[in-house]
């Protein structure tokens, strides 16, 4: 069974870094692979990424080593567990609001002594059904990282009470829809967001947990990791490409070509 390169970094305490597939690729994947991330964020929730091309996706980044940590639909048991079966090593829960909410994610999550996540035992995460399940289901415990996002300011109240739940490994916080919470949409360096990531990192770290939060440039994630934020986007495929076909437009409208883009 393959080991969690990110879990194996949160037991050295060491800091982790992440980038996002926004358009789902498995060729795409496997060349991020390459390059060594600790992991690659794939996207269900905002994403119609089906469950086939998932497989693929989460197949990429084991060949190459890199953790995958898919971000769910909040659904029903069956949505939690499939890509851990697929071999993803995280999942990402989106807008928990409740330590309660939590503790149900945790049962669903993670097996025994945990919670009580349903066990088949003949998918990647188990090498195929040629590991004795006793063993498989420790192993799967312990190289399987669980990431709470806090996106609601109702959260961030009791952040406190979410950190606090055995089972998790990251609170991450996504200031697109905490900044709309906040009634600042789209202010995602605001200082009460600045506000809430430095509550959670303490909540974190009273509990051995990551705190989590997308890293929008160089000199903000250097400012995060100040703050003890350990775990961190860095630009994805999306971010990449715009900017990079952004630069060839300015270059070339340069040498006299002309585009002409579909109105908006």
């Amino acid at each position: 069974m393959q080991r969690s390169r990110v879990r194996e970094k949160m037991r050295r305490q060491e800091p982790v870094l992440c980038t996002a597939i926004h358009f789902p690729n498995a060729s795409l994947a496997e060349m991020i692979g390459r390059f060594g991330f600790d992991c690659l964020w794939v996207c269900t929730e905002h994403v119609a990424t089906d469950m086939s091309l998932l497989e693929h996706i989460v197949r990429a980044g084991r060949l190459t080593g890199m953790d995958v940590m898919v971000r769910v639909v909040r659904g029903n048991h069956d949505d939690l567990i499939r890509p851990l079966e697929m071999g993803a090593k995280g999942l990402m829960i989106p807008r928990l609001r409740t330590p309660e909410e939590v503790e149900r994610i945790v049962y669903d999550t993670r097996f025994y002594p945990l919670g009580q996540r349903g066990i088949d035992g003949a998918n990647p995460d188990a090498d195929m059904g040629f590991v004795p399940i006793a063993e498989y289901t420790r192993f799967a415990n312990d190289h399987t990282f669980i990431v709470v996002q806090v996106e609601d300011a109702e959260a961030v109240d009791c952040v406190e009470e979410i950190a606090a739940v055995r089972g998790i490994d990251v609170i991450f916080i996504g200031p697109a829809d905490l900044s709309q919470s906040y009634g600042i949409p789209g202010e995602l360096k605001h200082p009460k967001i600045i506000k809430a990531i430095e509550r959670t990192v303490v909540a974190c770290e009273k509990n051995g947990i990551y705190c989590g939060t997308p890293g929008l440039d160089v000199e903000y994630t250097k400012m995060l990791m100040d703050m003890g934020v350990k775990f961190l986007t860095a630009p994805g495929d999306f971010g990449l490409l715009y900017r990079g076909f952004r630069q060839v437009v300015e270059t070339y409208s340069q040498l006299g070509f002309t585009f002409d883009p579909p109105e908006s």
